[in-house]
C-alpha cells in the first residue's frame, strides 16, 4: 500500500495498471491467433496475490508461450510489478516470524494447577514435619518420590526421555543446585517456625527476583514497575501477621530461600531460552531432569546431617496416637507429589511468563494457601488477615497493569 509516487493518486496508478494488463491480454491473444503451428491454449489469470487487490498475475500455458512475444517495452513494468509482489510476500512472511501471543486460557489453567497442588504439598508437609521433625530427610524423600513419578512413565513411553544437550546440562547443574538448596531451606523454615511466618518472609521474593533479573539477566524494567510491588509483599505480610511466630533461624532460612529461588527463577529463564536445548527438553522434562539432578545434592546433606537420627525419628513418629507407618508414609509420599507436580506446572508458567512476574503470581499463591490452611485446620481469618490478602490482590493486579503498560513504550 506504500508504493505510491508523489503527484500520482492511487486511482492513477490503477487505471494504469489496468492498460498495462488490457495491452498483455491483446497481445497475447493476436500472437496466439497468428500462429502456423496448432494453438495452445492460452490461460491468463488477473487477480489478486499475496492476498493485496493492487497486485495482477498471470501465467501462460502454451506449446509456443504467447507470453515471450510481448514487446520488450513492457518488461521493465513486469519486472517491478514482480518486485512489489516480492516485497509483499517478505513484509507477510515477516508478520508470520511474530511471536504468538500467551494463550491467556492455558495460563489461567496452570495457575490454577499450581495454587491447587501447592495448597496439597503445604498442608501434607506440615503434618508430616508435625511428627517427623527432620527437615533434611523429609525433604530429600519428597524429592525422591519425583523419580517414582517419573522413570515409569518414560520406560511405558507415556512421556518422552528427556535428553538434554552438553550446554544445556552445563547449565541445568547449576539450576539444580539452586532448586535442591532451596527446597532444603524451606522445609528447614517450616520446622523451625510456622508455615504462616515463613510465606510472611517469602512475601519479599519478588524483590529478589526482580534484583537478580537486572543484575544477571540484564532486565531492567522502569521505576514505577518496581514500586507496583509493595503492595503485594505488604498486603501478604498483612494477611500472614495474624499468625506471626518469629524465630530468627526461621527467618534466616526463608531469606535464603528467596535468594535461591529466586535465582533459581532467573536461570532457569536463562537456560530456557537458549537455542540448543537437546531433544524432548520442554519446560516439563527440564523440570524432571533439575528435580532428579537436585535429589544427588540433597540426598547426601540429609544422611550426613541426620543419618543417625533417621530410624529414632520415624519410630517416634509413628508410635504418636492417630499415626501409624502406613499413613506417614502416605502422607509423605503425597507431600514428595504434590510436590513434583506444582513445580512442574511453576515451570510451565515461567516458560510464558518473565521471573518476576512468577514471583508476584508465587506471592499470591501464599494468600491462597493462608486461607486453604486455615480452613484446613480449623483457624478462622482475621479481618487484618482478610485485609493482607486484598490489598494483594489489588496489587497483583496494579503490577500487571503498569508492567504492560511500560512494556508498551
Amino acid at each position: 500500500g506504500g508504493c505510491a509516487q508523489p503527484g500520482i493518486r492511487p486511482s492513477s496508478m490503477a487505471t494504469r495498471r489496468n492498460l498495462v494488463t488490457g495491452g498483455v491480454i491483446a497481445l497475447a491473444a493476436c500472437a496466439e491467433a497468428f500462429q502456423t503451428l496448432p494453438m495452445g491454449t492460452a490461460r491468463i489469470a488477473v487477480g489478486s496475490l499475496a492476498s493485496s487487490p493492487r497486485h495482477t498475475a498471470w501465467t501462460a500455458k502454451s506449446s509456443l508461450s504467447p507470453l515471450a512475444r510481448v514487446p520488450a517495452l513492457l518488461k521493465p513494468a513486469a519486472d517491478k510489478e514482480s518486485k512489489l509482489v516480492l516485497s509483499s510476500s517478505a513484509a507477510a512472511g515477516e508478520a508470520d516470524k511474530e511471536e504468538p501471543k500467551t494463550n491467556l486460557l492455558l495460563l489461567g489453567l496452570y495457575f490454577f494447577a499450581w495454587y491447587a497442588l501447592n495448597v496439597g504439598y503445604n498442608i501434607t508437609n506440615k503434618q508430616v514435619l508435625n511428627v517427623f521433625p527432620l527437615y533434611a530427610t523429609a525433604a530429600s524423600a519428597q524429592l525422591l518420590v519425583a523419580w517414582l513419578w517419573l522413570v515409569p512413565q518414560w520406560l511405558a513411553g507415556i512421556r518422552p526421555k528427556p535428553s538434554p544437550s552438553k550446554g544445556n546440562m552445563a547449565a541445568l547443574q547449576k539450576v539444580s543446585v539452586l532448586h535442591g538448596l532451596g527446597h532444603l531451606v524451606t522445609v528447614m523454615s517450616m520446622g523451625l517456625g510456622a508455615v504462616s511466618f515463613v510465606h510472611v518472609v517469602k512475601a519479599a521474593e519478588p524483590v529478589f527476583a526482580a534484583i537478580l533479573s537486572a543484575i544477571f539477566a540484564g532486565s531492567v524494567m522502569a521505576a514505577p514497575v518496581y514500586a507496583s510491588l509493595i503492595p503485594v509483599c505488604a498486603g501478604v505480610a498483612i494477611a500472614s501477621a495474624g499468625e506471626l511466630s518469629f524465630t530468627w533461624g526461621c527467618f534466616s532460612a526463608a531469606m535464603m530461600s528467596n535468594l535461591l529461588f529466586a535465582s533459581r527463577a532467573v536461570f532457569s529463564k536463562m537456560a530456557m531460552s537458549g537455542d540448543d536445548q537437546g531433544e524432548n527438553m520442554d519446560a516439563a522434562n527440564t523440570f524432571a531432569v533439575v528435580t532428579m539432578l537436585a535429589t544427588i545434592v540433597c540426598v547426601p546433606i540429609a544422611l550426613l546431617l541426620e543419618g543417625p537420627k533417621i530410624l529414632p525419628a520415624w519410630a517416634a513418629a509413628t508410635a504418636a496416637k492417630g499415626m501409624t507407618a502406613q499413613k506417614l508414609s502416605t502422607t509423605l509420599f503425597l507431600s514428595g507429589l504434590y510436590l513434583y507436580t506444582y513445580n512442574e506446572f511453576a515451570f510451565k508458567v515461567l516458560g510464558m511468563v518473565s521471573p518476576v512476574a512468577q514471583a508476584v503470581g508465587n506471592t499470591v499463591k501464599r494468600v491462597v494457601i493462608l486461607v486453604a490452611t486455615s480452613i484446613a485446620f480449623a483457624t478462622p481469618m482475621t479481618p487484618i488477615g482478610i485485609t493482607g490478602s486484598a490489598i494483594a490482590m489489588g496489587g497483583v493486579l496494579v503490577y500487571s497493569l503498569v508492567q504492560q503498560a511500560y512494556a508498551k513504550k
